[in-house]
C-alpha cells in the first residue's frame, strides 16, 4: 500500500479531495497539500515533509499538477533523495480516482506505470467520442 500526497496551486489539492470523497466516501491515505502565493519549493518540499513525518509515511505517491512548477519541483527534489518516493505530473481527477482505488492492490512501482498508461484515457473530446460512435454505428 502507498500513501498521496496531492500538492497543488492553490485549494486544487483539497477540491480534489472532497470531489473523490463525494465519490468514494471518506478516504485514508490521501494528504492534500496546498502551495499559496508568497512561498517557493523550499516551503512547500517542508509542508510535505512535515507530512511524511506526521503521518509515519513510508511509500508515497505524490501526484503535482504542472510540470516544473514549484509543487512539482519541490516534490521531484525529495524523490530525488529518497526512493519511496514517485511523482507524477499532470493531475486530474480521474488520475486521483484511479490512485485511491489502486492503493490496496498495487505497490508505488505499479501504479506510476499504470497511472503513464492511462494517463491518455483521462482526457476526451467530445467531438472524437462522438464520432468513434458514429464510427462505429452507434448512433
Amino acid at each position: 500500500m502507498y500513501s498521496i500526497i496531492v500538492c497543488a496551486h492553490g485549494d486544487l489539492a483539497e477540491s480534489f479531495k472532497r470531489s473523490i470523497e463525494m465519490i468514494f466516501g471518506k478516504v485514508e491515505n490521501l494528504f492534500p497539500i496546498r502551495f499559496v502565493q508568497g512561498e517557493n519549493p523550499d516551503d512547500i518540499k517542508k509542508k510535505i515533509t512535515e507530512t511524511i513525518d506526521k503521518n509515519d509515511l513510508k511509500s508515497i505517491l505524490i501526484l503535482t499538477d504542472l510540470f516544473c512548477g514549484s509543487p512539482y519541483n519541490a516534490s521531484a527534489s525529495l524523490a530525488f533523495e529518497n526512493s519511496n518516493i514517485e511523482v507524477i505530473c499532470g493531475v486530474n481527477l480521474p488520475i486521483c480516482l484511479e490512485a485511491v482505488s489502486n492503493q490496496n492492490m498495487k505497490n508505488l512501482t505499479e501504479i506510476v506505470s499504470y497511472i503513464k498508461q492511462i494517463a491518455p484515457e483521462t482526457v476526451k473530446s467530445f467531438r472524437d467520442v462522438l464520432n468513434k460512435q458514429d464510427e462505429e454505428g452507434l448512433i
